[in-house]
C-alpha cells in the first residue's frame, strides 16, 4: 500500500509541474492539486485523494488504524485508475 500511495503522490506532482512549474511548500499535495484541477477532476476523486494521502504516514507511524485488505484492494484500484485514467489527460491539457 505503501508504495501505491507514493506512486499516486508522484503522479500528482507531475501533474501539478504541468501546470504549476514553481515548487509548493507542502509534502501532502492533495490540496494544491484538488484546487487546480477542480474543473477537470470531480470533487469525489479530489477527497479520496486526500483521504488516501493521509495514509501515507501510516506505515511509518504505527497507530491503532489499520487498513483491512477490503479497502487496500479498493484504495489500490482507485490509485490506478487515478494515474492511468486522469494523470495523463491532465499533463496533455
Amino acid at each position: 500500500m505503501f508504495n501505491a500511495i507514493h506512486a499516486l503522490e508522484l503522479a500528482l506532482k507531475s501533474a501539478l509541474l504541468k501546470r504549476q512549474p514553481s515548487s509548493w511548500k507542502t509534502h501532502n499535495v492533495g490540496g494544491i492539486f484538488s484546487k487546480l484541477f477542480k474543473t477537470e477532476v470531480n470533487d469525489e476523486d479530489c477527497r479520496r485523494i486526500n483521504v488516501i494521502l493521509s495514509k501515507y504516514n501510516l506505515p511509518r507511524y504505527p497507530s491503532n488504524y489499520l487498513p483491512d485488505a477490503t479497502e487496500i484492494k479498493r484504495d489500490i484500484a482507485f490509485i490506478k485508475r487515478i494515474i492511468y485514467d486522469i494523470i495523463p489527460e491532465l499533463i496533455r491539457s
